[in-house]
């Protein structure tokens, strides 16, 4: 990952590298290593350019200053970095390792290996990889949240055969942009970031409020996490057990069994907990669960919410509910906005 932010993106925070990377002069980036079901570790990277505008600023372009050229520009950008369908093959008799070998196993192609044939077997290497990282196949996954008939059986994950979009544009209605779909069963990939991380991949660009706002919530959920990490809580589990075998004259045989008990709890967790080779190896390296160009100050929540809510306090967030007890139960009386209301009756 270092090798990525460093070379792929360009980053450096001395700012010697003025040129940037493959996306342009990178501002900042924060990015989270996350572990998928079967074990493989990935990261989710959000990375800010320079220069670049937010998502208001990009609607008030379009729709207010009614800037073509801006339009275009952006548009290029756009097509030029996110690819969403397979190259085509030069040629089929080109002999690159990639087409005997799995691509991802291999490395690319070499200029001074191939001399002339160089763009022809870049490309050829480039249709291996995309076919095998990035063409997406449906599964039970895809269509786990369908609650079957009359919902539409769709994708999940917004891949679709029939999804076809010749060009990218400006829907001039809402100032959203819709980008081209050469290929509704392809990830989205940078193709030169393909070839350099030889692994499936996917890119998105934050146009848009509504992947502002989905974005921001995914990584604020994922650092604010309370999960302990796996070695920690396996140390804890081992004192636990140790304190809990220790033997005292002075306990009861009630006593004795609720330990017994919690031994047993403390074995549970620990033979149910399921770590794959990559997360030990992680572990045991102590690698970084997270990439970050810039340092943060902690912030507690709960203390911050509280102070807020003194100095300028909400009504909605101050409404109580009122019950009344009576012989036949509860019964609700409705809201009220005094801090503290309730009417009890025997």
């Amino acid at each position: 990952m270092k090798a990525f932010i460093s070379c792929v993106l360009g980053f450096h925070s001395s700012g010697r590298n003025v040129e940037g990377g493959v996306l342009g002069l990178v501002k900042g980036y924060y990015g989270c290593v996350e572990a998928q079901g079967r074990g493989t570790l990935h990261c989710h990277m959000l990375v800010w350019l320079e220069g670049a505008l937010n998502p208001n600023e990009i609607h008030d372009r379009v729709m207010k200053d009614k800037d073509t050229d801006f339009q275009h520009r952006l548009l290029a950008f756009l097509d030029d970095s996110i690819s969403n369908s397979l190259p085509d093959d030069p040629d089929p008799a080109c002999p690159v390792p990639s087409g005997s070998h799995h691509p991802c196993s291999v490395t690319g192609v070499s200029e001074s290996a191939w001399g002339d044939r160089y763009q022809a077997a870049r490309q050829k290497d480039l249709y291996h990889l995309s076919r095998a990282c990035q063409v997406h196949r449906h599964s039970a996954t895809c269509f786990k949240y369908w609650k079957g008939p009359p919902q539409p059986k769709e994708c999940r994950f917004g891949l679709d055969a029939d999804k076809y979009c010749s060009s990218s544009s400006f829907d001039m209605d809402n100032g959203e942009i819709s980008l081209r779909c050469l290929d509704g069963m392809v990830n989205n990939f940078n193709e030169t970031m393909l070839e350099l991380i030889r692994c499936n991949m996917d890119i998105k660009f934050i146009g848009s409020g509504a992947s502002a706002k989905a974005i921001l919530y995914y990584i604020t959920d994922y650092i604010t996490k309370s999960q302990l990490k796996a070695h920690v809580a396996y140390a804890a589990l081992d004192l636990a057990v140790q304190k809990l075998g220790e033997y005292h004259p002075e306990d009861g045989d009630l006593t004795l069994r609720a330990k017994r008990l919690l031994q047993k709890c403390a074995y549970s967790m620990t033979s149910h907990q399921e770590l794959s080779g990559p997360q030990v190896c992680s572990y045991l390296l102590d690698l970084e669960d997270h990439f970050t160009s810039h340092s943060f100050n902690n912030l507690y929540w709960t203390s911050f919410e509280r102070y807020i809510d003194a100095e300028s306090p909400s009504p909605e967030c101050n409404v109580k509910i009122a019950w009344f007890r009576s012989q036949s139960g509860l019964e609700y009386l409705g809201e009220t906005e005094l801090p503290s209301f309730r009417v009890i009756a025997d």
